[in-house]
């Protein structure tokens, strides 16, 4: 599964990983497009306390 992670404040890498196995009782999706909020910007910026 190719994955676009914020590694540290300002820093993306992109990385394959395994893709997640689902449980009974759950759905696994295929994102095709996301959106960017208010809150993804400050964990990027190393803004945000609670990442």
């Amino acid at each position: 599964m190719n994955t676009l992670v914020c590694t540290e404040p300002g820093q993306f890498a992109y990385e394959t990983r395994p893709a997640p196995v689902s449980a009974p009782g759950q759905a696994l999706l295929k994102i095709r497009r996301v959106g960017i909020c208010g809150t993804d910007l400050h964990a990027f910026e190393g803004t945000q306390p609670f990442f």
